[in-house]
C-alpha cells in the first residue's frame, strides 16, 4: 500500500486531561496551564524559584525591610514548591490521558467522511498530463473503474490524487483543502452515490499520532496520518436515492 506520510499533516492541539471543578481551578490558577505546555510552565517555575533566595538575601543585607522581605520569601517559596509539585502531578496525569485522547480522536477520524472536490489521475509527475474524473457522474466513474481494471490486469501503475475538504478545529471553524495520493489500483471506489451527489472519502485505517516533545513530555499537538485504504463513495449506475447502510466496494 503506497503512502506519503509527509504529504498531509494538519496538526491539532492535544486537550488537557479533564478534571473536576476544584482540581481544574487549582490547575488554572496555580500552574496557569491552558494546554499541555509543561516545558514552558517548568521554565517559569525555575524563574520564580530564583526570587525567594533573592528576597532572603535582601532581607539579611537591609535590616529595614528584613521582616517584610523574609515573609515574602517564605510565601513565594511555598508557592513555587506547590506549583512544582502540582506540575509534576498534572504532567503524570496527562501522560496517562494522552493515549486515550488519541484513541478517541482516531475512532472519530476513521468514521468521518470528507467531501471530495477533485479526482485526477496521471502516469507520472509531469505537469499537465493528469486526467480529471468527475466522481458525481456515474458515466465517468465507470470509465475510471474500467481504467483501474485494465491497470490491474496489465500490472501498470498510475497515480491518483484526491482533493478533499476538511474543517479546522477551534473557536472559528475554517474549511481547508487537503489531498491524498495513492496508486489508482489501490483506490477503493464504491458506487453508492446517486448521480450529481458530491463524492465522499473515508480513511478506515487513519490514525492520530502525537508530535514528539523533548524529554518525553506529553505532546502539545497531534497530527493525522492517512495511511491504509482510501474509500471513495462515488456515483454509480446501480445507485438508489437515499440508500443507507455500509458502503459496498466495487473492487
Amino acid at each position: 500500500m503506497s503512502d506519503e506520510p509527509g504529504l498531509l499533516r494538519p496538526e491539532v492541539p492535544v486537550a488537557l486531561a479533564p478534571l473536576h471543578r476544584s482540581p481544574h481551578l487549582l490547575r488554572c490558577r496555580v500552574t496557569g496551564l491552558t494546554g499541555p505546555e509543561f516545558a514552558r510552565a517548568q521554565r517559569v517555575t525555575v524563574v520564580w524559584a530564583v526570587l525567594p533566595p533573592a528576597l532572603t538575601l535582601t532581607g539579611l543585607l537591609v535590616p529595614a525591610v528584613r521582616t517584610a522581605a523574609l515573609g515574602c520569601a517564605a510565601l513565594l517559596g511555598l508557592l513555587v514548591l506547590t506549583r512544582a509539585v502540582l506540575l509534576m502531578v498534572f504532567e503524570r496525569r496527562q501522560q496517562r490521558y494522552e493515549p486515550r485522547w488519541l484513541a478517541e480522536r482516531t475512532v472519530a477520524l476513521r468514521r468521518q467522511e470528507f467531501p471530495v472536490l477533485r479526482c485526477s489521475v496521471r502516469y507520472d509527475e509531469t505537469p499537465g498530463l493528469a486526467r480529471v474524473y468527475d466522481l458525481t457522474s456515474g458515466d465517468q466513474v465507470g470509465r475510471l473503474l474500467d481504467r483501474r481494471a485494465r491497470e490491474r490486469a496489465a500490472g501498470t501503475h498510475s497515480r491518483a490524487t484526491l482533493e478533499f475538504v476538511w474543517a479546522t478545529r477551534g473557536r472559528e471553524r475554517v474549511s481547508a483543502v487537503a489531498e491524498v495520493r495513492r496508486e489508482l489500483t489501490e483506490l477503493e471506489l464504491l458506487t453508492v452515490r446517486p448521480d450529481g451527489a458530491q463524492a465522499r472519502v473515508r480513511f478506515p485505517q487513519a490514525r492520530y499520532r502525537p508530535v514528539p516533545e523533548p524529554g518525553r513530555r506529553p505532546a502539545r499537538r497531534a497530527y493525522w496520518e492517512l495511511s491504509g485504504p482510501v474509500l471513495v463513495a462515488a456515483a454509480g449506475a446501480g445507485d438508489r436515492e437515499g440508500a443507507s447502510g455500509p458502503w459496498v466496494s466495487a473492487r
